[in-house]
């Protein structure tokens, strides 16, 4: 049996080209990506403060997730956050 490198539900389609991502699933520890930050890991890719982290995540502007006692923040929430920022539609 053929393992699939890819993952080829629904591709990116960027100017007509289909761009195909990765099969996370195949990949080892040391190749994938985080999921889930920290707010001080968070704070030092956005040069902000660590409590301004904490600000954006208690005023519902930066969403995260508890993990035992600790708070987290998603890869897929930071970028919401960037594009939002981006956008103009976060103050």
């Amino acid at each position: 049996m053929t393992q699939q490198l890819h993952n080829l539900s629904q591709p990116d389609q960027v100017d007509g080209s289909v761009t195909i991502r990765a099969n996370v699933w195949l990949m080892s520890s040391e190749e994938l990506p985080p999921l889930l930050f920290s707010p001080d890991e968070v704070s030092r890719l956005l040069s902000l403060g660590r409590h301004r982290v904490f600000d954006l995540i208690r005023d519902g502007r930066l969403r995260s997730v508890k993990v035992g006692s600790s708070r987290r923040i998603s890869a897929r929430a930071l970028a919401d956050y960037v594009a939002a920022l981006e956008s103009g539609e976060a103050p």
